[in-house]
């Protein structure tokens, strides 16, 4: 464990559960996220953005030098399906961009509670269509996301397959929601040790994003759908988290189905620890793991 690590988990808990504890509404995360974006969006010289639609749904383009053109990496960002942006997860996205050596396309989609779900799923189908429309092969794409991008990674392959369209190469999953019941053991059981989290946040949730939904519903809770036929699929998650088991419990469900799945369960760290590759080693070290699992499975 990292002397920056133990730092960071520090301010990060005095920073954010802080405030959850205080005020426990997934909300929230809006002005908190906000307040972090002109940080964040920082790009080292040489990393290229272009902004850019997709059917509608508008998103930016990262690019490194000397980028294969013919590959790509849908990126869905996290934020608890009412906050953050491309440009919030710029410190991730940047670095898969030079060190996997494609685009990463990183969608901007529609939030909660303004435009509830399906919005932001129907964004991310609309975009990845529009993938294959620029003549990128499923087989060369990856699609990858944390916590509610997670959740919305795993319910665009649901959708894709009900639809009967071709899956992405590969699916990377950082911290996912996958499970909208709150019926893993970890919900409960690393409530405090959370650094960012508190129960009743999570409880927030579901009024905000879907109310009325059946929080069973595949597309809503990846858990409960059928992933029989889904592509190799990576998990990060943190050992402390209270979504762990959001993650192993779908990692489990992926294995029993026979999909290729890797697991990685990181001791001392917090929901989303890639998003601090600036200061953190652990996190430059995830997120090459990251890069090593795309490049196996790029045709």
């Amino acid at each position: 464990m990292s002397f920056q690590l133990t730092l960071l988990n520090l301010v990060i808990r005095w920073q954010v559960k802080r405030r959850f504890r205080k005020n426990p509404d997934v909300q929230l995360l809006r002005p908190m996220m906000e307040q972090m974006e002109p940080r964040m969006s920082k790009l080292p010289a040489g990393i290229e953005v272009e902004a850019l639609r997709f059917g509608g749904v508008a998103a930016e383009k990262i690019t490194a030098p000397e980028a294969r053109q013919d590959k790509a990496f849908l990126y869905i960002h996290g934020g608890g399906f009412v906050a953050g942006s491309p440009r919030t997860h710029r410190p991730l996205t940047w670095r898969l961009a030079k060190d996997i050596g494609i685009p990463v396309y990183a969608i901007d989609y529609r939030l909660a509670p303004e435009h509830p779900y399906p919005a932001g799923l129907d964004d991310c189908v609309t975009a990845y269509k529009a993938l294959l429309d620029k003549g990128i092969p499923a087989k060369s794409v990856l699609v990858g996301g944390d916590s509610a991008g997670g959740n919305l990674t795993l319910a665009l392959a649901l959708r894709l397959k009900a639809e009967g369209l071709p899956l992405p190469a590969a699916l990377i999953c950082l911290s996912p929601a996958t499970d909208m019941t709150g019926s893993g053991e970890s919900r409960h059981s690393n409530a405090e040790a959370d650094s960012m989290f508190v129960e009743e946040m999570m409880d927030s949730l579901m009024p905000v994003y879907c109310p009325g939904a059946d929080e069973r519903d595949p597309f809503i809770s990846p858990l409960f759908g059928d992933v029989s036929g889904f592509p190799p699929t990576l998990f990060q998650v943190g050992e402390r988290e209270m979504l762990r088991d959001d993650s192993t419990r779908m990692a489990a469900a992926l294995k029993s189905a026979g999909v290729e799945t890797a697991i990685e369960v990181w001791p001392k760290v917090w929901h989303v620890w890639q998003l601090n590759a600036d200061m953190l080693p652990e996190a430059r070290e995830a997120i090459a793991h990251m890069v090593r699992f795309a490049k196996q499975h790029l045709s």
